[in-house]
């Protein structure tokens, strides 16, 4: 258990130790039961998460590999609350206003401040249900004097903690499918009236008038017991969009290149058997022209026979008489 108090530069550390020595549990413990307030910060490999106390009561928690505002919106978006058309609207206007998209969806009245206080506390308990489920990190709790609340996010109880703990203890692969799993959707069953079918999964619990970590074990209760289960994953809208899609965009590049390969090897096959003529070589055509005429005409040019010089005819004679 971490006990020792340490001093470190002007910041003040209650306690440091590793996972490998105590359980998450056991830490959120130990800072609810001293009435700390300060920050717990636990850093694991390629991810940190940081939990916030006022006074021993846990009252947020974040994570560094995704902002709660990314967590908070991907919840609105793929739970089933909000239509794409008002998502897109809103979309298009946060740049002229300004603002972020969360806060377009509150100023146009999509998302109602009830609404938004479950999210961001569904999302706050997401990321203590994943800190929990890590074995090996470092942790530190940092002291301070003030911690301001997050407005609309409603505490965790340690209680509700020990529950997921012995969850994830038992069951830890069903408590890593759930949360793989929350925005898929739930198929029909009967036997968890909780749950609607046809739906995602977030949606129920984010509706229900349970908590969230409550709700969550019960569901990962009944999913061992196969009182409901996962929509195939065939069977997903999303995974049948990327398919339409994928294929379409299959079918357009090949059309591309069937036309590019078709236009290229026929003005190939076209030069290549193109004969030549006598316009690409205008030397060889007036020469060819000019013989034809003359051949037409039977007309033959006539050269004048060399001039016989008395000079030449000497010499032919001196020869002949060497001769004899």
């Amino acid at each position: 258990m971490p006990v020792a108090i340490l001093q470190k530069s002007s910041i003040k550390i209650a306690f440091a130790g590793s996972l490998r020595d105590a359980k998450l549990l056991d830490v959120l413990t130990e800072s609810a039961v001293s009435s700390l307030t300060g920050t717990l910060k636990l850093s694991v490999p390629r991810n940190e998460y940081l939990f916030y106390f006022v006074k021993g009561s846990l009252i947020y928690a974040t994570s560094r590999k995704k902002p709660m505002e990314k967590t908070v919106i991907d919840i609105v978006k793929y739970s089933g609350f909000i239509s794409r058309e008002k998502l897109v609207k809103c979309e298009k206007l946060k740049s002229k206003a300004m603002k972020t998209i969360l806060e377009m969806l509150v100023d146009e009245g999509y998302v109602s401040m009830l609404l938004y206080s479950k999210v961001i506390s569904t999302a706050m308990r997401l990321n203590v249900i994943s800190a929990m489920m890590e074995t090996d990190g470092n942790y530190s709790f940092e002291i301070k004097y003030k911690v301001n609340p997050v407005h609309g996010v409603k505490p965790i109880a340690i209680s509700q903690l020990k529950l997921v703990d012995t969850l994830i203890k038992e069951n830890r692969a069903v408590a890593k499918t759930l949360t793989d799993s929350i925005y898929s959707i739930v198929n029909e069953s009967s036997a968890a009236p909780y749950l609607t079918s046809g739906l995602p999964f977030l949606h129920s619990a984010i509706a229900a008038e349970a908590d969230f970590l409550n709700f969550f074990v019960n569901a990962a209760n009944d999913f061992v017991e196969k009182k409901w289960s996962f929509q195939s994953f065939f069977r997903k809208d999303k995974f049948l969009n990327s398919i339409a899609v994928y294929t379409f965009r299959t079918l357009v590049t090949a059309a591309i290149i069937v036309f590019l390969y078709l236009a290229f090897m026929t003005n190939t096959l076209d030069l290549r058997n193109e004969d030549l003529s006598g316009k690409d070589f205008p030397f060889i055509r007036n020469k060819i022209s000019d013989s034809f005429e003359a051949f037409q005409s039977g007309h033959k040019k006539t050269y004048p026979r060399a001039v016989k010089t008395k000079n030449s005819d000497d010499k032919k004679q001196k020869s002949k008489k060497q001769e004899k």
